[in-house]
């Protein structure tokens, strides 16, 4: 109910539903193809292109599969930024977007297994456009056209798991590769199968299990597979059928198609993957497990795990719970006697070491990553992204000199991460991403200089992706994975650069390789069999990889001991990933690779893969049945391009999208309502309003037309208006002077800094209007110029912390042929804290020279969207009060807040005054307000205020001692 309350509402206000790219104002292209507009930042040109020549191939498939495709052209934004590999869908039937991150992932990650990054992130997002954007059918079709929201009924009705569960089995039955496909979603199910944790039903669409936001994914595509082998070719087909010509309803739907709740199919398919889960293990038990001795059982997550050079700690990346992520050192010391080894179910507790002895929480809300041992033991290279000025996170190296405490940059702007050290810690290699390129750089650690490595690939790959890369011992050779070839390798070649050699290993490798101390094997985990375990590689590729674990989770992140005599890894279970050393004195397990037939074993979950692509009833060409991906090729892969000149500049107008848009005020000092349009491009560089309002005798009635541009770093906005306010009708505190009629325009500059501390931002503009003063019958003009700085400080470490706010703004203007001159200044700080953001702030401000009453600062009233804020700097908004409450050539505002980080409660008191001779008592207002668009995702981002609240009024002059209610949403472009 929330998410179709949220879409609705979304779709009221109009919203240009985008989610985050680069910065409108660069140089954007367009590259059209049949039923595509791909539009990239000009250096992104070989990977849009990329995406241009395959798209169509994408396209033909989903829409056979799916059974469906929007008639609209789709929307293609190709972007990169935060750093990470991702995508996006909005599926408005109006303007289908797909948003396309260039990064690709790690080998590791629940993503890592494809053939052709773009290929599988493309055939996701396209998947959801097609599913989600089918019309309404039979009477409902009428109500879908004529709502406001642009959504349709798949896309209201479907729960989160249906809407990701089915984009991700797509991405499996058309690619040949993907989360179906992959070793991650098998350990998953298996491990929370066996174990017991499968989410119940009511848990799918949440995220706060700590595998995230993954179960909608992987479970839900499993479950989604289950349906379609249990009822046959056209049951997912006809679900969507059903869906679309009964108004979106999934219970109703769900229940005509597979004849019983999805609540009760979900349990048998939960039962039966656990049987199957259980069987598995027996299995593997009678075969035996070889996974050495625990030294840390661990919940939650636990990456890039490694020992110090004098083996007496171990580092790694700790994530408790998608709350919780910090760099972590630990003593290398076994678990106590007498606690648990067996089953999963034992995990109730931690063992040491789950203690860290130091720990390196996130730092202003950025997370350390891909944490290494520098060679003297004494600090730790990582990485972590921040901004640059456009506010694209990039991702730099950094050095934590654990025991003072310190933390020093070493590299800016570089794009470097998944560094490591050399062994006379003077440089490291590192993997530079970007414009969707992986490289593998060398860096130097004392100046951050990064020089590119080249390294030749052992097979012809076009788009090669770097990961994980180690120097040997010996600082002349580097291990790394690379994706070539549409799939995952171990290869060693030269720090230099030249030929790199692949190595063979029993199945697909997963996460960080780890030389032996003498240099002479590789260790890494591979899928043989489908289950992650760590293998031993010759270095030199001349003798065959030897298998050392058997686990029935997944064994990752290989961590020899600085003696050689023993073997730390990462242990994936159903509540976390726990810490296990291994001996290395004895014989591998099951001798070559090749003749470990026992450890053959799929994930225990449902028909997949190769059966699935029929079983969903879509009609599939043959050429795209075999292999991994689709089949375009070189030659052909530009075929569907209708403009293959690269140079084709964005043209903003070509994709507005107009909207509906309703925004409203209720409140002591008015009720309005505002209809109008608004449109805006898919990268949000030119947003057009124009809107009526509507309301009581207190008003303001009238209209506006308001346009931002964002082509420039310096943003434009501008607003015309014509309004009627009369507080002088207000039923608390009446106000005739105030009564006004006028109309008159605003055009303001504004230019924002974000950094990784905070942010800086600017504003300047200037505008005038007639005023007809009802009251005393004048006519007269207004005209001024304000300019205003703002900066914001944050320090916080993990989920504490504190913030400092402050702004100085300042006005001069001309009313009725009189001068005045206005200032304020303002201040915030606050005591972040895990649960809720504690504040305090002040505000207060002055008029010199013979400002007229309208000029005065005026305390109380709520915003409008009719009214351009940079005319009405004197207006000191308080929506629980009534407008003009207290007038004055100077005011004090004191506010105190108490805004729940999880639930978008506030509670607040504050101290409002205005004067010109004596200082009058304050006007005390102390309430609670739901902010709701805090609900809203951040790739909806726009200024929206959306807030339901109410407030008890304490004030002596004028005399108020009662509570009012109220509520806003207001949107300006």
């Amino acid at each position: 109910m929330l998410r179709r309350a949220l879409a609705a509402i979304l779709g009221l206000v109009a919203v240009p539903v985008v989610a985050p790219a680069q910065e409108p104002w660069g140089d954007w292209r367009t590259i059209e193809t049949a039923h595509f507009r791909i539009h990239y930042p000009a250096p992104f040109e070989d990977w849009a292109r990329h995406a241009a020549g395959r798209i169509e191939d994408v396209h033909a498939s989903v829409a056979a599969l799916v059974g469906w495709a929007p008639p609209r052209p789709i929307e293609v934004v190709v972007a990169d930024p935060v750093g990470d590999a991702n995508g996006a869908a909005i599926p408005v039937l109006d303007r289908p977007e797909v948003l396309l991150w260039t990064s690709p992932p790690e080998s590791e990650s629940s993503i890592g297994d494809f053939g052709d990054w773009m290929e599988m992130v493309t055939t996701h997002e396209v998947a959801h456009v097609a599913h989600l954007t089918r019309p309404a059918e039979g009477w409902t079709a009428a109500l879908y056209r004529l709502s406001p929201a642009p959504f349709g009924p798949l896309a209201l009705g479907s729960p989160r798991w249906v809407m990701e569960g089915y984009a991700t089995l797509v991405e499996g039955a058309l690619t040949g590769s993907g989360r179906p496909h992959s070793a991650f979603r098998g350990m998953v199910l298996r491990a929370l199968g066996a174990a017991g944790k499968l989410p119940e039903y009511s848990e799918l669409d949440s995220a706060s299990s700590w595998l995230g936001g993954s179960p909608p994914y992987l479970v839900g595509s499993a479950f989604l597979e289950w349906l379609a082998a249990r009822e046959g070719a056209e049951a997912l087909p006809r679900l969507w059928r059903q869906m679309a010509s009964s108004g979106g309803a999934f219970g109703r739907a769900f229940r005509t198609v597979f004849r019983d709740e999805p609540e009760a199919l979900y349990g048998r398919f939960r039962a039966e993957t656990e049987a199957a889960a259980l069987a598995e293990e027996k299995r593997l038990d009678a075969e035996g497990l070889v996974r050495g001795e625990l030294r840390a059982r661990l919940r939650g997550g636990t990456l890039a795990l490694s020992v110090s050079p004098d083996g007496r700690h171990l580092l790694g990346r700790r994530d408790p719970s998608p709350l919780e992520t910090y760099v972590a050192i630990w003593e290398a010391a076994p678990a106590k006697a007498g606690e648990a080894d067996s089953a999963e179910g034992d995990e109730g507790r931690e063992t040491p070491p789950s203690r860290p002895l130091w720990r390196l929480p996130r730092a202003n809300g950025f997370t350390a990553s891909d944490p290494r041992w520098m060679p003297d033991g004494r600090a730790v290279l990582f990485a972590r992204r921040g901004p640059d000025a456009a506010g694209r996170l990039r991702w730099d190296l950094y050095r934590w000199d654990y025991a003072a405490g310190r933390t020093a940059r070493v590299t800016r702007l570089a794009d470097a991460a998944d560094a490591d050290p050399a062994p006379d810690g003077t440089w490291a290699v590192a993997v530079r991403g970007r414009f969707g390129r992986s490289a593998l750089v060398r860096v130097d650690l004392s100046t951050g200089e990064c020089r590119a490595i080249d390294a030749a690939t052992p097979v012809p790959e076009e788009w090669p992706v770097w990961s994980h890369p180690r120097v040997s011992p010996d600082g002349r050779r580097i291990a790394a994975l690379l994706h070539a070839g549409g799939r995952w390798r171990l290869v060693v070649g030269p720090v230099g650069g030249g030929a790199a050699v692949d190595l063979p290993t029993g199945g697909a490798p997963a996460g960080a390789p780890a030389w032996s101390p003498d240099g002479a094997r590789i260790f890494v985990a591979a899928a043989a069999g489908g289950i992650w375990n760590v293998e031993s590689v010759d270095s030199s590729g001349t003798a065959d990889p030897r298998v050392l674990t058997r686990v029935f989770g997944g064994a990752l992140s290989p961590a020899p001991a600085p003696d050689g005599a023993s073997l730390y890894f990462l242990d994936f279970g159903a509540r976390g990933v726990s810490i296990r050393r291994l001996p290395l004195g004895g014989r591998p397990l099951g001798g070559q690779v090749s003749e470990n037939v026992t450890l053959e074993s799929k994930a225990p979950s449902v028909p997949t893969e190769s059966g699935s692509r029929e079983e969903l009833g879509g009609q599939i060409s043959e050429e795209m049945t075999h292999g991994r991906g689709f089949s375009s090729s070189p030659a052909n892969s530009n075929s569907h391009i209708q403009r293959p000149d690269p140079d084709v500049c964005y043209d903003a107008w070509r994709t507005q999208a107009i909207r509906p848009l309703v925004n409203f005020s209720f409140g002591p000092s008015g009720n309005t309502v505002q209809l109008g349009a608004d449109s805006a491009d898919v990268i949000e560089r030119l947003h057009l309003m124009a809107l009526g309002s509507m309301g009581d005798a207190i008003g303001p009635r009238g209209g506006a037309v308001a346009a931002a541009f964002r082509g420039w770093p310096v943003a434009l906005s501008a607003q015309l208006f014509s309004a009627l306010e009369k507080p002088g009708n207000q039923g608390l505190a009446p106000r005739p002077a105030f009564d006004e009629e006028r109309a008159g325009g605003f055009l303001e500059a504004a230019w924002a800094r974000p950094f990784s501390w905070g942010a800086f931002e600017a504003r300047a503009g200037g505008g005038g209007t007639r005023v007809d003063a009802l009251s005393p019958k004048s006519v007269f003009a207004r005209a001024l110029g304000a300019s205003s700085v703002r900066v914001a400080f944050r320090r916080t470490r993990g989920r504490s912390g504190f913030g400092v706010d402050g702004d100085v703004a300042g006005s001069a203007g001309e009313t009725a042929g009189a001068a005045w001159t206005q200032w304020s200044a303002g201040g915030r700080l606050s005591a972040i804290l895990p649960w809720v953001v504690l504040s305090a702030s002040a505000r207060g401000g002055g008029t010199g020279g013979a400002p007229s009453l309208f000029d005065l600062y005026a305390v109380g009233g709520a915003p409008n969207a009719i009214l351009p804020p940079g005319l009405d700097g004197n207006r000191i908004a308080s929506p629980a009060l009534p407008a003009d409450v207290q007038a004055g050539r100077r005011f004090e505002r004191f506010r105190a807040e108490a805004d729940g980080s999880v639930v978008p409660i506030v509670l607040y008191a504050e101290w409002l005054r205005a004067w010109s001779a004596a200082r009058p008592d304050p006007v005390r207002v102390v309430g609670a307000e739901v902010r709701l668009e805090r609900l809203i995702p951040a790739e909806f981002g726009r200024t929206i205020t959306f807030r339901v609240g109410a407030g008890w009024i304490v004030s002596a002059l004028p005399e108020i001692h009662t509570g009012r209610g109220y509520a806003q949403l207001v949107y300006r472009p």
